[in-house]
């Protein structure tokens, strides 16, 4: 239905006026019918009367009186009385108040009555005829007695005026009704999107009940949430113990070979130990940060950090990003950076660069590229999901498939976006946009 409101609210309170709308008129109409019947009614029993009493009156009348008669103006109600002649109209009338006229005055009178007028669009008088005395004669009815008086303007002008206040009225109504039907809507969608937000009960009884089990649903999810990463942080907190343990038997072992062998094992351990780890604090941290940062400063300290460890990097920083500040933790920024350098280096080919430029007003704009093989487009979507591996392969070295999930939560979690794309020439360009707070 492309005709009607989009919204709830919208629909209701029209919903609201058409019914009050077609009630009034079904209303009015009925009242209009029954004006006609009574009017009607009353004029056959008006001009019976009037017939019957000139049947009486005009046989015993002389001849100046009747001169007098008929010279006569409109008499009592309006009516004229003519005599036959050829004067009188040959149009025999059709309308539905001259037929149903004419079926009346017939009972009432026991005598067939000829009904003549001027013609269609004639405004004339109905002309009524009769025998009298043996002769014709006709009473003349006015064109303002066919039907009832109109209803007087300031009745629709009540009717206009008590829809408009039903309508301000229906409007108080539901938004009482909408209102927590909205909030109730917006708290669903930033469950959706991994906020939660409880909501107040409020509004109707149903309305009341749902916002409850919403309610109760983000306890029990928050319980499960709980209970999960508790499992997942202590599962991978006891791992660390073993780990170490196994690194003290590697260093004891004569065979060079072996601990090679294993000592590659033991670091692909950790890093996917560390990997979960990363992922679980990241969600923890999903709230907004109070702190921010400037971010080309921050992102120049983790450079150089990750270059002392002799790692090919380069970076560029445009002049407009220099004083862009972001919400976010700088531990969060580390983590983020050192996922995407770490993939970059294991999946992809250096030399990694990484660069900050303001493309659009409000918002800063994050580059790390490497010039590897890249992510097929089918591909990119999935991943940067939690646990997505792109190649079999990879599971095989240390990886769980959680650093560009990692990414996207962080970058989420501060209000922008993040994307995979093509870089120029070869290999992948991870596009991360914050948006930027004043100075």
């Amino acid at each position: 239905m492309k005709l009607l409101p989009s919204s709830l609210a919208a629909r209701t309170v029209l919903l609201v006026i058409a019914v009050a709308a077609i009630a009034e008129v079904t209303t009015f109409t009925l009242l209009t019918r029954h004006r006609q019947t009574v009017h009607l009614s009353q004029s056959i029993r008006f001009v019976a009367g009037q017939v019957r009493l000139l049947q009486a009156v005009l046989p015993g009348l002389d001849d100046a009186t009747r001169q007098r008669l008929e010279s006569a103006e409109a008499g009592e109600e309006g009516l004229l009385l003519r005599p036959d002649g050829d004067f009188v109209p040959q149009h025999e009338p059709d309308f539905g108040f001259a037929q149903r006229l004419a079926v009346g005055l017939n009972e009432q009178l026991g005598e067939t009555v000829r009904l003549r007028h001027a013609g269609p669009g004639q405004h004339s008088g109905l002309w009524i005829g009769f025998m009298a005395g043996g002769q014709r004669w006709w009473l003349v009815l006015p064109p303002p007695r066919f039907a009832p008086q109109e209803l007087p303007a300031d009745l629709w002008l009540g009717l206009a005026a008590a829809l408009a206040v039903l309508a301000l009225i229906a409007g108080l109504f539901v938004r009482g009704i909408v209102g927590p039907l909205s909030r109730l809507g917006e708290a669903v969608s930033s469950t959706g999107d991994g906020l939660s937000r409880a909501v107040t009960p409020e509004g109707p009884k149903e309305v009341r009940r749902l916002a409850e089990r919403h309610n109760t649903m983000l306890a029990q999810l928050a319980s499960a949430e709980a209970e999960r990463r508790e499992m997942l942080a202590g599962l991978t907190h006891d791992l660390r113990a073993p780990l170490a343990r196994l690194r003290v038997r590697l260093a004891l072992l004569d065979s060079e070979l072996e601990r090679a062998g294993l000592t590659r094992d033991a670091d692909d351990m950790e890093r996917i130990v560390g990997q979960c780890l990363s992922f679980l604090r990241s969600e923890e941290n999903s709230a907004p940060p109070e702190s921010t940062l400037l971010i080309a400063d921050a992102v120049s300290d983790e450079v150089a950090r990750h270059r002392e460890l002799g790692r090919p990097i380069e970076m560029a920083v445009s002049e407009d990003a220099t004083t862009s500040r972001v919400a976010i933790d700088h531990g969060k920024l580390q983590r983020l950076l050192d996922n995407l350098i770490d993939n970059a280096l294991q999946y992809g080919a250096p030399p990694i660069e990484v660069s900050l430029s303001v493309e659009r007003a409000g918002t800063v704009t994050l580059r790390v590229r490497d010039h590897g093989p890249g992510i097929a487009d089918e591909q990119r979507a999935r991943a940067l999901e939690a646990f997505a591996q792109i190649d079999p392969a990879r599971a095989t070295g240390g990886s769980c498939g959680l650093g560009l999930a990692i990414v996207r939560r962080i970058v989420s979690g501060c209000g922008g976006d993040v994307r995979l794309a093509d870089a120029p020439g070869c290999g992948l360009e991870v596009v991360m946009n914050f948006p930027t707070l004043p100075a």
